[in-house]
């Protein structure tokens, strides 16, 4: 059997291409020379915390009910949002604002309660962290009818909607719309972007999600990563550009060469 298929050798070269420039911008970005672009959503998060603490509401944080920890599209969405959520909560200890953490998932439940902890902890204030801010409702219906009825009865200032969702974030969108709280959302799951921008007033679309989690963070392997795979999306669009070019004028040779 042959190591490399016909066919497929250009894929095995970008492969091999990206894990170089992985290697080299994680090691890059251990020497702090990677920053990401400011973020208007995440700039917005003091603004959330702030709102909270001025009308003396909570501020409710979710990750949505896409998939757990071992979905290779969701877990990594629901990794970021637990990050933002380091950073949320460390804003909302120095203001003094209660948080509501409702998290559906059963394997990200530790995880979650392990950061609210930390943040306690890192502002010197562990004895005001409560387990009971936390609230483990599994199942999509039951999950969305907690978040309803929560927002009916304590009427948050803000609401932090990122992570992996599905048909659950146009309901809560609305929800949090009809009570008047101030709401930023992030997802990488395309078929909820669109209701996510309608019902938030602020958003991380697409992958600003991760690079949201990685620059919070601070890790340089996942700032690295996000540096790399950018790069790797310039070279590929660059050759499918010059081959489009090229093969209007009758040179196929870059289609040949990448199997088309």
């Amino acid at each position: 059997m042959a190591i490399i298929v016909e066919g497929r050798v250009m894929t095995f070269v970008v492969l091999l291409l990206s894990f170089a420039l992985m290697y080299y911008f994680m090691s890059t970005s251990k020497r702090g020379q990677i920053k990401v672009r400011t973020l208007p959503a995440m700039v917005a998060i003091p603004e959330a915390v702030g709102r909270a603490a001025e009308m003396g509401q909570p501020l409710f944080w979710t990750p949505g009910i896409g998939g757990g920890l071992n979905d290779s599209t969701q877990g990594p969405q629901i990794l970021a949002s637990i990050s933002i959520l380091e950073y949320v909560a460390e804003e909302c200890v120095k203001a003094g604002v209660k948080i509501a953490a409702y998290c559906p998932l059963y394997d990200a439940l530790p995880l979650v309660e392990e950061t609210l902890r930390t943040a306690y902890l890192s502002q010197g204030k562990p004895e005001e962290f409560d387990p009971d801010m936390i609230h483990f409702i599994e199942g999509q219906s039951a999950y969305l009818t907690g978040v309803l009825g929560y927002f009916q009865r304590e009427r948050p200032a803000s609401n932090i909607l990122v992570g992996g969702f599905y048909y659950e974030s146009v309901v809560i969108g609305e929800a949090g719309n009809a009570i008047g709280a101030m709401q930023i959302g992030g997802t990488a799951n395309t078929h909820q972007m669109p209701f996510m921008v309608a019902t938030c007033d602020y958003m991380l679309l697409a992958e600003e999600l991760y690079a949201a989690g990685a620059s919070i963070s601070d890790d340089p392997d996942l700032l690295g990563s996000i540096k790399g795979e950018d790069i790797v999306k310039f070279i590929i669009m660059a050759v499918i550009a010059v081959g489009f070019l090229l093969g209007a004028v009758g040179m196929t040779f870059i289609a040949d060469l990448l199997g088309v």
